[in-house]
């Protein structure tokens, strides 16, 4: 009876299981045949449940990284100056997507060149800038070490650069840290310089240098007259009368300056040679506010007293510069006013190209025009606006001049830098008088003939291969006990 009874059940179970099965079969060919039928176009995206719908992420400071918290920080707390510098300049070496594609890697450590100088050595020293600038906007590191261990000289407008960068850069960096306060110790690096031993950088830097400038430690020094950095605002919209009143009292405080540091070698200047250095200073500052598209520019001065071979010696250094359009570039655009000038050094450019005078890279319109806009009655602002004249050649002339004494030395020379162009200014070559029909006209040409129709001499008149997005003035000058003698007299 039992196992009649579980053969019975076993049969059972077995039907229910092929009934199953076949219904599983059926349903799986029913599927097939619908899925021939239905087109791509008619497919219908069923809803899908809220508990799978992806949920947006809100744009905070604990869900982003670092690096796109830096990018954010520099599009919208950079300076006028600091973005000019490394973002809207293309052609800029410190530009910040050219830095980033050459890939300067630091790790907090960078050495500064033994001559650190984009006048006289611009390869290494741009490379440094280049690295100080990648190190602090886009290394992650927590503290960028300067070291100076092998650098025997720093050249004033080169320091004065750099000092200008971090200077905006503290600026920048505590404008970051009051919104992003969570990142204030990894967001941006401190910074500071090591072995600063040479007599002479100790006392640049600690007198006007970086730590000065920055009000980190400033010292004084007994052989030492500091002129510390300036920073002169330009208001847009000023009227002629409150830039000359400006101009004015900074051309006053640089000469009382100067007369201080020689009062130090107990000299004084002349009537005259005063004169003559309220002319340099002024038109030099004229010339910086002409050029300056970010309404700002700086001055720097620093003198040195010291003894050589028995000779009781001052070294004077000015620097001042601005940035924005250069030189050429200001004549070069549209808005140019002064037309007339524009169409006298398209004439003179054309005269180059037919004796094969312009070669890319080495002498091109750019030097031609920075060239001619120094030369007398050359200005790029309209003359109904503003009569000056003689253009730059006046603080040409007065550089010389306040020398005093006509010998060349290895030491005094006054340089321009402006885009692609240097120009140097050491007595080689002087300034000449030429005639245009009965007006008479001063000129600096550069080269034996004394005409600017001439090719200059190409180691005073040059094209560079790094771009400085500004004007820059950098004037050295000796006084030695001859120098002064004759300024006395």
């Amino acid at each position: 009876m039992r196992l009649e009874k579980n053969r019975k059940y076993f049969f059972i179970r077995m039907k229910a299981a092929i009934k199953r099965l076949h219904k599983k079969n059926i349903c799986k060919k029913q599927h097939r045949r619908r899925a021939k039928h239905i087109l791509p176009h008619k497919l219908v995206t069923l809803p899908i449940p809220r508990r799978f719908r992806r949920i947006r992420k809100i744009n905070t400071p604990a869900t982003r990284s670092i690096v796109n918290i830096k990018k954010e920080c520099v599009k919208r707390f950079l300076s006028p100056i600091l973005r000019y510098l490394i973002i809207d300049t293309v052609n800029s070496p410190l530009n910040l997507k050219k830095i980033q594609k050459d890939n300067c890697k630091t790790n907090g450590y960078i050495m500064i060149p033994r001559r650190f100088s984009i006048i006289d050595t611009p390869k290494e020293s741009y490379k440094a800038l280049q690295e100080i600038i990648y190190a602090l906007f886009i290394e992650d590191i927590t503290l960028l070490t300067l070291d100076y261990k092998d650098c025997q000289s720093t050249e004033l407008s080169t320091q004065v650069l750099l000092d200008v960068i971090l200077q905006d850069f503290v600026k920048f960096k505590k404008s970051s840290h009051k919104i992003y306060k969570n990142y204030n110790s990894v967001l941006f690096p401190e910074f500071q310089g090591i072995n600063i031993n040479n007599g002479e950088l100790k006392e640049m830097m600690w007198s006007v240098g970086s730590p000065a400038t920055l009000k980190i430690e400033e010292r004084t020094f007994a052989n030492v007259v500091k002129y510390p950095l300036r920073c002169h605002s330009i208001e847009k919209n000023a009227d002629e009368k409150k830039r000359m009143n400006q101009k004015e009292l900074d051309t006053t405080e640089l000469i009382d300056y100067v007369i201080d540091c020689l009062k130090r070698m107990n000299k004084q200047l002349t009537p005259k040679k005063i004169d003559d250095l309220c002319t340099v200073i002024g038109e030099i500052l004229i010339n910086a506010e002409e050029h300056s598209t970010t309404n700002k520019r700086f001055s720097i001065g620093f003198f040195r007293e010291y003894q050589e071979n028995n000779t009781h010696c001052g070294l004077f250094r000015l620097v001042i510069l601005n940035f924005g359009r250069t030189i050429y570039e200001k004549f070069k655009s549209e808005d140019c006013p002064n037309k007339d000038i524009v169409l006298k050094m398209c004439d003179l450019s054309k005269q180059y190209t037919q004796k094969s005078f312009l070669l890319k890279g080495i002498f091109e319109e750019e030097n031609l025009w920075t060239l001619y806009a120094l030369q007398e009655g050359v200005t790029s602002v309209s003359t109904e606006k503003y009569k000056r004249g003689n253009g730059s050649i006046r603080f040409i002339e007065s550089f010389f001049n306040i020398k005093g004494n006509s010998m060349r030395d290895s030491t005094s020379r006054m340089t321009i830098i402006s885009g692609k162009t240097k120009i140097v200014f050491d007595g080689t070559y002087n300034i000449v008088e030429s005639f245009n029909g009965n007006e008479k006209f001063k000129i600096m040409t550069f080269n034996k003939s004394g005409d600017i129709k001439d090719k200059p001499d190409p180691k005073y008149v040059s094209c560079t291969n790094d771009y400085f997005p500004g004007t820059m003035i950098s004037v050295k000058l000796l006084f030695n006990n001859d120098d002064i003698n004759n300024l006395n007299n």
